[in-house]
């Protein structure tokens, strides 16, 4: 079994809905692209991490921003007509989420962006100049990446405030990544997980205490280390259950009356297994062969192997960035500020949430849901936002 250091260091984790809804072409995140499966949903998570004992926060990952139209020009030609991304709606900025949930921006010490894509860099702009911004090795010394430290257009974003790269050459490792024990004291490790791109990171966050009485528990915080959670689900130690709780599958309009699912319902139509057995035992999908989101698909089929070892442990919640089924079992930072996600185990939640992916597989070569979003919204309406970036 993979290794994680012994630590009663704790940080409190509270998931945050950064309000975008998304939709995107699947073809760019995973393989084999089936019917009824063409588009995939988006939802953008972030997470509030608080180190009490140090008296710290930090966020990993901001989302969108609100005026997304905004962006940096070299950033904004990655959305819209002919790309990855065809409709998007945000409806507030983490700074209105975490400002409505009494979080004073000024009391943030470290943003963490996992990579610098727009749907999780935010708006560092809205955040005061003592907020560190940190992120993998190589992007904030690259003076030549569009969107970066130097682009004209990012200047607000980076200038004037501590700008920190993860280091991971201390010989840490967690599991089989290279790690940094982000504050000194075993609570927050960031992890090198290349592939996406070239410095996108990923965090393990303690929850609960080495000497607690059920041991050391984490949540693994994936940002963009894959997209789908059926590109790593089922396996051969976590197989598909033959029986899946209709609860887990209750935005399926093909199956939203019922108590208990057979699992034979969906192995019929995974796209890659010759029978049920391998069905249950072999994730659902790939990641994508060519034309993709993945600057290097090797390194990213590693990165995601080193999660998937953590994932069939017991003691480890995978949330991916992208992950909308958490929103629905998981305490949400907008709802209710109080709450942190510290007792997924002892609550359950990592079983309730593990085969949601589900709601999005296609049977039968019908789409089991709608999209979460039609085209481009500005303003809580609609909008022609492939006229405004003609226009730039």
């Amino acid at each position: 079994m993979a290794t994680i250091p012994a630590s009663d260091n704790v940080v409190r984790v509270k998931l945050i809905d950064t309000s975008t809804a998304m939709v995107g072409d699947m073809t760019a995140f995973a393989r084999p692209v089936v019917a009824g499966h063409e588009v995939i949903n988006f939802c953008s998570l972030a997470f509030l991490l608080e180190n009490e004992n140090l008296g710290k926060k930090a966020l990993f990952d901001l989302g969108t921003r609100k005026d997304y139209w905004n962006l940096p020009k070299a950033v904004l030609q990655l959305i819209g007509k002919g790309c990855v991304i065809f409709g998007m709606r945000v409806d507030e900025g983490i700074d209105e989420v975490l400002t409505k949930g009494g979080v004073d921006l000024n009391t943030i010490d470290s943003c963490i962006w996992s990579h610098a894509h727009f749907d999780h860099r935010g708006d560092m702009a809205l955040f005061p100049k003592s907020t560190k911004l940190v992120m993998g090795p190589g992007y904030l010394s690259d003076k030549e990446r569009p969107g970066g430290v130097g682009d004209p257009e990012a200047t607000a974003e980076f200038e004037g405030r501590p700008l920190e790269e993860a280091k991971f050459d201390s010989g840490l490792m967690v599991g089989k990544f290279r790690a940094q024990d982000f504050f000194g004291d075993g609570s927050l490790y960031l992890l090198d997980a290349p592939g996406h791109q070239p410095e996108h990171i990923c965090a393990l966050a303690r929850t609960t205490p080495s000497s607690a009485p059920g041991g050391a528990s984490f949540v693994f915080l994936g940002g963009d280390i894959c997209h789908f959670a059926g590109v790593f689900r089922p396996t051969a130690e976590t197989p598909l259950p033959k029986e899946i709780p209709a609860s887990a599958i209750s935005l399926r309009s093909d199956w939203a009356s019922r108590s208990v699912c057979p699992c034979s319902f969906f192995t019929p139509h995974h796209p890659r297994a010759e029978n049920e057995d391998s069905a249950r035992t072999s994730p659902w999908y790939n990641l994508p062969d060519g034309g993709h989101v993945y600057t290097d698909l090797e390194k990213a089929s590693a990165s995601v192997s080193r999660m998937s070892e953590l994932d069939t442990r017991d003691d480890v919640m995978v949330c991916l960035a992208h992950d909308a089924s958490l929103l629905d079992v998981l305490p949400v930072f907008n709802k209710d500020p109080t709450r942190d996600i510290n007792d997924w185990k002892k609550e359950g939640w990592k079983a309730t949430t593990y085969w949601s992916w589900l709601n999005e597989v296609a049977v039968d070569g019908k789409k089991p849901r709608e999209p979460v979003v039609d085209g481009f919204w500005k303003d809580g309406m609609q909008w022609d936002f492939e006229a405004y970036k003609s226009a730039l």
